[in-house]
């Protein structure tokens, strides 16, 4: 589960900090280029979420989680991430606009996990092992979170080769 170094530079160069591009003239959103993402294995989509800059919103993350080649341990990864716990008490009516992004992009991944709708649990992340606390106290429905997702993904942690 080698990243290689072509791959690496494809996904720093268009999808780590792209709506910090200094080469934008004009103040339209920055949106990264989807076909490029579509090249991207389950263990590139790794390496993409665990480098992701949040900064850059939920764009790209969306891609990941909705992608069929998303494996469970990049969604628990993307999933602990986002600091969960922050979101526990809001609702979709609740929650502000400018957190909405996130919010559902939890739910989408708590849905998933539900539906054991990943194909792959290859790559590893185990929140507790990431400095992570899982013992949140859940007041809503919405927020019960699958055991898996809870306890993380026993795998293999991709890595980059070469830069």
């Amino acid at each position: 589960m080698i990243i290689r170094p072509h791959k690496i530079l494809l996904i720093k160069k268009n999808f780590i900090e792209f709506s910090f591009d200094d080469d934008i003239e004009n103040d339209e959103e920055t949106i990264p280029d989807f076909k490029k993402f579509q090249t991207l294995n389950s263990a590139e989509q790794y390496y993409l979420a665990d480098n992701y800059n949040w900064d850059d919103g939920t764009i790209v993350l969306n891609w990941i989680i909705e992608s069929l080649k998303c494996d469970k341990g990049t969604a628990c990864m993307i999933f602990w991430k986002a600091e969960p716990d922050y979101y526990y008490d809001y609702t979709a009516e609740t929650i502000e606009d400018y957190q909405a992004d996130v919010w559902h992009l939890l739910q989408k991944i708590v849905e998933r996990f539900k539906k054991d709708d990943f194909k792959t649990s290859k790559f590893e992340f185990v929140p507790t092992d990431e400095g992570y606390k899982t013992d949140w106290p859940i007041k809503m429905d919405i927020w019960k979170i699958p055991s898996e997702l809870n306890s993380g993904i026993k795998g293999k942690k991709p890595f980059g080769f070469g830069l």
